[in-house]
């Protein structure tokens, strides 16, 4: 039997030169409709929408850092838990397998390589091939600072190297979250990360590969109008509104005037 050897962070992070390049997404609509319909069909052509839009994997990744900033993470988890939560609800709406990924969130110790190749790993492996668009965050003690500490860290560095970037400002959230984004990018799979660590795996990819991922919606980037800060809330309200918008543009009688006769 042979021996079976753990990820190598390199050997992952090696995989984004090798990411399909899409043609740049271009539309001549000033509609809202009509533009997101156009966008989700050029990042999604290989799948039949005809048969449904499945956003059927929301992840949610529990990660934790030294800052104190009054969040409960355990409370959040159990809140998930119950059928009659917010986020439970948009799921119900949604249709969508709703999971969280412990990644030793009470540790807050620093990760080195091999752990953040396991979490990244951890993260490919939630991609499925049926998979339409995925939606994606993390959430946890101090997670919001941590990236965003990571962009001012990103925004000041001219020397980068991607490994040596992720060991020094990353965390297993982010680890995992890049894994996820860059297996969503290989299937060809429109994506939807939240908050600043999602702003973060975005500018990374963009930095590491020096060219723009259209496939990949920041929530940040939206005008977001629920005004609600739970983890996770905002990603699965904006992938409703976007399969809420496409399959109404795909009803042919969708906004036609009946003549009277």
């Amino acid at each position: 039997m042979s021996e079976q050897t753990n990820p190598e962070l390199k050997d992952i992070l090696n995989l984004i030169g090798e990411l399909p390049v899409t043609a740049e997404f271009q539309s001549q609509s000033t509609d809202i409709l009509a533009f997101i319909n156009d966008w989700l069909s050029h990042y999604s052509k290989i799948y039949d929408f005809t048969k449904g839009f499945n956003v059927n994997r929301c992840a949610l990744y529990w990660a934790g850092y030294d800052a104190t900033d009054g969040f409960d993470g355990q409370a959040f988890v159990d809140a998930c838990q119950d059928s009659r939560g917010s986020l439970r609800e948009l799921a119900q709406i949604l249709d969508t397998d709703l999971q969280i990924f412990e990644l030793d969130p009470h540790t807050h110790t620093k990760a080195d390589s091999k752990s953040l190749a396991m979490a990244a790993s951890y993260g490919m492996m939630g991609i499925e091939e049926s998979t339409q668009m995925f939606t994606a965050c993390s959430f946890g003690q101090g997670v919001n600072a941590a990236a965003n500490n990571a962009l001012d860290n990103l925004a000041n560095i001219d020397d980068f190297d991607l490994h040596d970037f992720m060991v020094s400002h990353c965390g297993l959230d982010h680890a995992a979250l890049l894994g996820c984004t860059i297996a969503a990018c290989m299937k060809g799979i429109p994506v939807i990360l939240e908050g600043a660590s999602g702003q973060l795996i975005k500018a990374l990819l963009e930095k590491t590969s020096g060219r723009n991922f259209g496939n990949i919606i920041t929530t940040d980037d939206l005008n977001d109008a629920s005004f609600n800060e739970t983890p996770g809330h905002t990603m699965i309200a904006t992938a409703i509104i976007l399969k809420t918008i496409y399959a109404g543009s795909i009803k042919s009688a969708c906004g036609k005037v009946k003549a009277a006769a």
